[in-house]
């Protein structure tokens, strides 16, 4: 069995950081557009206007919306995607409903694949007024209240699908990466003119969304049915050659969640074969567990999870990724996903070079953002934060007069510093992105931590497992910073900054399941306890 190279979320990952966000943008505003013209040009040869030339009157809109008051939302794009096309039938054309409309509400009616649970606006009135289309006889096949109907059920699709039902909350819960934004109007003019229902991922989101859409229903299919295995509690590791009466629940449970097929699972003893290691190591690479052959109580507690409770946090991540934009303004990109405690480096879209990381601890959080990487710094000083002073510094001081001193800090100007060297907190080189969070990359002492499944140790900073690899891929655009000289700056014991001649983005984000890149969905433990609170909000909305 091949074992998932993980490389987060592929993810997110061509990706988000200065978004495109003028691929889809409204007529109105000042902006080059992809699709869109502006208001006043007429439609190209081959537009699905051409299949229309039926007009209505533009009253009609406001009348309608009044009517459908859950549709005011979108009252401005009515207007903009009318007004563009001359106030003509679009879901029309002179035998009628056009196939397109369909494809809509075929989609709407299994929006539930997607992983939304939203109530349809008006479903009844949508139905009453399709099934009187069908029983038209007359030469007046066109229905103005079917028309503006589909056009809301449209820009209803599109914001939960393609938006994100919660994107324009998603400060109010600490994620403060970009958005994807566009014109909902520009999307459904272009949709119409293919013929066909689609949004504006690039094609690293548009993997994560059907994996994890294949994915959600196979873990339904796993709730549905019922009898889920549950595999018994151990009180020690179970090796390889060993023998216990866990293993046969073990390879039920494997088989159901598609970490092995039946003929892994065709030896039905109490041996631990090495077939069933290498289900083992599938299924802990998933989790983000060491794949060492080892049965553990942490792989146990992952493969216990109901699968009720995987659907809720494929849900919350495909929320998630859908607020997710592309990047189209630079080659590189360094992305962090906090609970997978994971940094990679992209370029050119393509996941290059990863490394462990150790993250903030839930009482002082990684922040969600992202920033420009601008300044590498050797031999850094760390100038300690105050809450570390109160908190740390102070009461040592109090218990040691000699504190200072053992810690290799320094009082300057008021404030508390530690000295470059070996033992600083920091290491021997940082990296800085600034930002009014204060978050920045850097190297550490501490490397044991870096060995451990679960790494959320930090004050809210991130370490980094191979920081002389970053500094030298980061300087690869400062020809004269050799690896060499990157080693003597590393090792000087005085503070050197560099600034780089080109900024790199750098994207801190939080997504605990995603598909790896070889298409195997991956879990991480909800660290910070985000996952809940989303899917209630999702619940309500």
């Amino acid at each position: 069995m091949k074992m998932p190279k993980v490389h987060l979320l592929y993810i997110v990952f061509s990706v988000f950081f200065f978004f495109s966000c003028n691929s889809f943008k409204s007529k109105s505003q000042d902006t080059d557009t992809t699709i869109h013209k502006t208001a006043e040009e007429s439609v190209t040869p081959g537009n699905f206007n051409d299949n229309s030339g039926i007009k209505f009157d533009s009253t009609a809109i406001q009348k309608f919306l009044s009517e459908k008051p859950m549709f005011k939302e979108f009252s401005k794009e009515f207007d903009t995607f009318y007004r563009a096309n001359h106030f003509n039938y679009v879901w029309y054309d002179k035998n009628g409903l056009i196939e397109t409309s369909g494809a809509l509400i075929s989609a709407i009616e299994n929006m539930e694949e997607e992983g939304v649970t939203a109530n349809i606006p008006y479903k009844d009135s949508l139905d009453q007024l399709l099934n009187n289309i069908k029983n038209v006889t007359n030469d007046n096949k066109t229905d103005i209240n079917a028309e503006l109907m589909l056009t809301g059920e449209y820009f209803f699709y599109a914001k939960k699908i393609w938006a994100g039902s919660l994107s324009s909350k998603a400060e109010s819960i600490n994620w403060y990466l970009p958005r994807k934004k566009f014109s909902y109007s520009a999307l459904l003019e272009d949709n119409l003119g293919k013929g066909t229902l689609a949004g504006v991922e690039g094609p690293v989101i548009a993997m994560q969304h059907a994996g994890l859409k294949k994915e959600l229903a196979h873990y339904r299919d796993i709730d549905k049915q019922g009898g889920e295995v549950i595999v018994p509690a151990i009180s020690k590791t179970i090796r390889p050659g060993q023998s216990s009466t866990v293993i046969p629940f073990l390879r039920k449970r494997l088989l159901q969640l598609g970490d092995t097929d039946e003929t892994d699972t065709s030896d039905s003893s109490d041996t631990y074969d090495t077939n069933l290691a290498a289900a083992v190591n599938h299924a802990k690479a998933r989790y983000g567990l060491k794949p060492d052959s080892l049965i553990t109580g942490s792989l146990i507690n992952e493969i216990n999870v109901p699968a009720k409770k995987r659907v809720e946090q494929i849900i919350v991540n495909m929320e998630r990724m859908r607020w997710v934009t592309r990047d189209t303004s630079s080659t590189e990109l360094i992305l962090v996903n906090i609970p997978e405690y994971t940094l990679h480096y992209f370029e050119n879209s393509e996941d290059v070079w990863d490394c462990n990381v150790v993250v903030g601890k839930p009482m002082t959080k990684t922040v969600i953002f992202s920033g420009k990487m601008q300044y590498v710094v050797f031999s850094p000083y760390w100038n300690v934060p105050p809450s570390i002073i109160n908190g740390e510094v102070i009461p040592g001081m109090r218990r040691n007069k000699n504190y200072l001193a053992r810690h290799n800090m320094e009082w300057n100007g008021g404030r508390v510093r530690q000295k470059p060297g070996p033992s600083n907190s920091l290491g021997l080189v940082k990296f800085l992105f600034p930002n009014s969070n204060n978050i920045y990359l850097h190297d550490t002492p501490s490397k044991s931590l870096f060995s451990e499944d679960k790494r959320a140790f930090s004050h809210g900073c991130i370490r980094v497992s191979k920081p002389r690899d970053l500094a030298i891929r980061v300087l690869r655009q400062m020809p004269e910073w050799t690896p060499q000289k990157i080693d003597a700056a590393m090792h000087a014991g005085k503070e050197q900054y560099v600034t780089l001649k080109k900024t790199i983005p750098v994207a801190i984000g939080y997504f605990t399941a995603f598909m790896s890149s070889d298409g195997q969905l991956n879990f991480r433990t909800d660290i910070y306890k985000r996952d809940d609170s989303l899917l209630e909000m999702l619940m309500q909305n």
